[in-house]
């Protein structure tokens, strides 16, 4: 009896850890949280994480947000190897990494970004990379380009650029841009 319970204890423990980044210095994200997409090696330092992959249940861009959203549980910010899944794909494999950045992390959603609209960042920049924001389809301009001022900040951005939309995409509208951090 004491061992089944024991055994039990322990099933319930490992499902309870299941879904849990592999390591404590990168905790699992959000779904919907940004990743930079690299579609061969990173041209970035970053941590390995391992391989994921997802059997998808949607198609298109649904079924890459889906191996993206596994990259932000395992705790990563970077999937690589993307160009190697086959277009249409039903089951997307990638590897998935945190990044090594001088930008000092994440930052809090809120924080203050420097939205630069018409061309290039002025001052020196570390490139992170695109970034992109699904709002309300009601949801005023400002609104969805607070929303995507957040996305940069959660990769550590403190610049905003190449700024584009909002433009309908579903029953959604999406905003993208790219993010920077200042040196």
């Amino acid at each position: 009896m004491k061992a089944a319970v024991l055994a039990c204890v322990l099933a319930a423990a490992s499902a309870a850890c299941a879904g849990s980044a592999p390591d404590a210095l990168h905790p699992a994200r959000e779904a919907g949280c940004p990743v930079r997409r690299f579609p061969a090696g990173p041209t970035i330092p970053v941590d390995e994480l391992g391989v994921v992959d997802v059997e998808c249940r949607g198609g298109g861009g649904a079924c890459e947000r889906e191996l993206l959203d596994v990259v932000c549980r395992r705790g990563g910010d970077v999937a690589w190897g993307m160009a190697d899944n086959a277009i249409g794909a039903a089951r997307l494999v990638a590897h998935a990494a945190h990044s090594k950045r001088a930008t000092g992390g994440a930052r809090e959603r809120g924080c203050a970004v420097q939205v630069i609209t018409d061309g290039a960042p002025p001052m020196r920049t570390e490139n992170i990379g695109p970034v992109i924001a699904y709002c309300d389809r009601d949801d005023p301009r400002d609104t969805c380009l607070r929303e995507l001022e957040d996305q940069a900040c959660l990769l550590g951005g403190d610049v905003l650029w190449q700024v584009d939309g909002p433009l309908p995409d579903g029953d959604k509208q999406k905003m993208h841009g790219r993010a920077a951090h200042t040196k």
